[in-house]
C-alpha cells in the first residue's frame, strides 16, 4: 500500500516541479522582455532621429508659431565712449539703477540636425534708466535737452519700449537622462522704438510724460545665451547710440546682462 501511494505521489510531485519551473521560466522571460522593451524605448527616445514619442524625425525641418519664451531680466550698464563713467555732457543721465526686460512671442526657424537650428523671433523689450538727478527731459526737443526741477523727486525713470527681432543660431549638446541639454545661442538683434516715457514721482504724486526723447528709433547689436535645460544667462551689446540727433550723446551705447527663463 505504501509502495502504491509512493508510486502515485512521485509523478504528481514531479509534475508540480515541472509546472513550477515552467511558470518561473515564463515569468522570467516576460520580465526580460519587458525590460528589453523599456530599454529599447529609452534608447529610441535618446536617439537624435526620434522625438519623445518614438516618432522618427527627418532633417532639415521647419518650426514656428506663437510662443512665450526667452524671458530676459537683467541689468544694464550704459557705456559712454567705451567707459562706464559718463562724460560731463552726459552727467545729467547719471543713474542709480538700470535694467532690461524682454520676451519673445513668435518664432520661425529651421533645425538642420540634432545640434544646430537657426530661427528668427519677435517680441518686446523694455529698458529702464532710474535717473539720479531731478530733471525733466524736454519733450519735442532736438537735440536731447532737460530742465532742472525745483522739487525733489522720489523716483525719476526714463523708459524705452522696443519691438525686438533677434536672429539666433543655437547649438545644443547631448541630452542627459532627464532630456536636458547644454545650449548656446548667438546672434544679431534689431529693434524698432514703439514708445518712450519719463515716469516721475514727487510729493504731489505720480506723473508720466510720453515722448521719444530722441531715443534711437532703430537699435541693433549682438547677443549670446548659454544655459542648461530651460535656464540660461545672457549678454547683449547694442552697437547703435542710445539717442539720435543728439551730438552730445554720440557714442553712448547700452550693455545688458542677466538671466533667461524658457531657453
Amino acid at each position: 500500500m505504501k509502495k502504491t501511494l509512493l508510486q502515485q505521489l512521485i509523478p504528481t510531485i514531479a509534475l508540480l516541479l515541472v509546472t513550477s519551473l515552467q511558470l518561473f521560466s515564463q515569468e522570467e522571460i516576460e520580465a526580460d522582455s519587458s525590460r528589453n522593451k523599456r530599454n529599447e524605448l529609452t534608447d529610441l527616445v535618446h536617439k537624435k532621429d526620434y522625438d519623445d514619442r518614438g516618432k522618427k524625425i527627418t532633417f532639415p525641418r521647419t518650426f514656428g508659431g506663437l510662443t512665450f519664451t526667452r524671458i530676459d531680466w537683467g541689468f544694464s550698464r550704459p557705456i559712454d565712449d567705451g567707459s562706464f563713467t559718463f562724460s560731463e555732457d552726459n552727467s545729467f543721465l547719471s543713474y542709480s539703477k538700470a535694467s532690461n526686460f524682454g520676451f519673445d512671442i513668435a518664432q520661425f526657424g529651421v533645425r538642420f540636425n540634432d545640434v544646430v537650428k537657426v530661427y528668427l523671433s519677435s517680441g518686446f523689450e523694455w529698458n529702464y534708466l532710474r535717473l539720479k538727478k531731478d530733471i525733466f527731459l524736454n519733450t519735442d526737443a532736438t537735440p536731447l535737452d532737460y530742465t532742472v526741477s525745483n522739487v525733489e523727486f522720489k523716483k525719476n525713470i526714463l523708459t524705452s519700449t522696443y519691438l525686438r527681432l533677434p536672429l539666433s543660431v543655437e547649438f545644443r549638446g547631448k541630452p542627459n537622462r532627464n532630456g536636458d541639454r547644454l545650449k548656446l545661442a548667438v546672434g544679431a538683434m534689431t529693434g524698432i522704438l514703439l514708445k518712450g516715457s519719463q515716469r516721475i514721482k514727487d510729493n504731489k504724486g505720480k506723473h508720466r510724460y510720453k515722448d521719444n526723447f530722441n531715443l534711437a528709433s532703430f537699435q541693433y547689436g549682438a547677443f549670446a545665451r548659454i544655459g542648461f535645460g530651460s535656464m540660461a544667462i545672457f549678454t547683449k551689446y547694442y552697437m547703435n547710440d542710445m539717442f539720435e540727433n543728439s551730438p552730445a550723446q554720440k557714442g553712448l551705447h547700452n550693455f545688458t546682462f542677466g538671466a533667461t527663463l524658457g531657453f
